[in-house]
């Protein structure tokens, strides 16, 4: 067997354990900053057990561009230089162990900004043990320090567990 060859059977096989794409489920609605809309096409939900091990905190990432594990697991940081230079836009819901809203982060070329409740809306759709589903949206814009955003998005993401990301 020649060695191009035998190169070409060894990426064949090992690439895809290697770039392994996280599991995305589907996302509808949009993202507005500053009056420019950003079509989130990627939506990702990571279960991440608390330190005592007692709950489970729920991270859902909405991005224009689709992300791998490694990416999952390294997120925000592994991203900045893409959201920096305008490459990536994403959002980021935290949710507590009832699966109730916390938090929405918003990253985007050199800025992030964090919205907390009120003005973020978030609905939980009916789903079963391993999927996390639900609405995200503000009634009006939110004008923050750095922005003003408005986002609507209707979401359903298979749950992925933190520890399996690394």
């Amino acid at each position: 067997m020649s060695r191009h060859r035998l190169l070409f059977l060894v990426l064949a096989f090992v690439s895809p354990v290697l770039l392994h794409a996280a599991d995305p489920g589907t996302v509808e609605g949009k993202l507005a900053i500053d009056g420019a809309t950003i079509k989130l096409t990627h939506v990702y939900a990571i279960a991440v057990p608390t330190v005592d091990g007692n709950e489970t905190l729920y991270k859902i990432i909405f991005s224009d561009i689709a992300l791998t594990d490694k990416d999952l697991a390294l997120f925000p940081d592994g991203q900045m230089k893409l959201i920096n230079d305008g490459k990536m836009h994403a959002l980021r819901l935290g949710l507590d162990n009832a699966k109730a809203y916390g938090e929405v982060e918003v990253f985007y070329a050199n800025n992030t900004a964090s919205i907390t409740k009120p003005p973020s809306k978030f609905v939980l759709k009916p789903s079963d043990a391993e999927t996390i589903a639900g609405r995200l949206y503000l009634d009006k814009p939110y004008k923050w320090i750095v922005g003003t955003f408005m986002y609507d998005l209707t979401f359903s993401a298979p749950l992925t567990p933190r520890d399996t990301l690394d």
